[in-house]
C-alpha cells in the first residue's frame, strides 16, 4: 500500500456514507422502540379487556343461575303448597271419620 494515495473528497465521501449508516440506524433503532412500546401498550389493553370480560362473564353466569335457581324454587314452592294442602285434606278427613261414632 505505500504506493496508495488517499485524497479528501474519499475520505469526505466515506464519511458521508457512514453518517448516513448512522441516520438510517438511528431511525430503524426509533421504529422499533416505538413499535416495542405499541406492543406493550396493546399487550395491556388486552389484559384489560380480558379482566372486563372475565367480570361480565361472572355476572352473566351468576344472574343465568340465579334465574334458573329462582325458577326452580318457585316450582318447587308450589308443588310443595299443592302436596301440603292435599295433606291437610287428609288430616281433615282423618280427623272426620275419626269422630263419627
Amino acid at each position: 500500500m505505500p504506493g496508495t494515495t488517499v485524497d479528501l473528497s474519499f475520505l469526505s465521501k466515506q464519511v458521508q456514507t457512514l453518517v448516513d449508516e448512522t441516520r438510517h440506524l438511528r431511525k430503524e433503532v426509533a421504529d422499533v422502540r416505538s413499535l416495542t412500546l405499541q406492543a406493550f401498550e396493546f399487550s395491556r389493553r388486552v389484559e384489560r379487556r380480558q379482566s372486563e370480560l372475565r367480570d361480565d362473564l361472572e355476572v352473566t353466569i351468576k344472574m343465568e343461575f340465579g334465574g334458573g335457581f329462582a325458577n326452580i324454587q318457585t316450582s318447587i314452592d308450589g308443588s310443595l303448597g299443592r302436596i301440603e294442602g292435599k295433606f291437610n285434606e287428609l288430616a281433615d278427613r282423618v280427623d272426620a271419620i275419626e269422630r263419627k261414632p
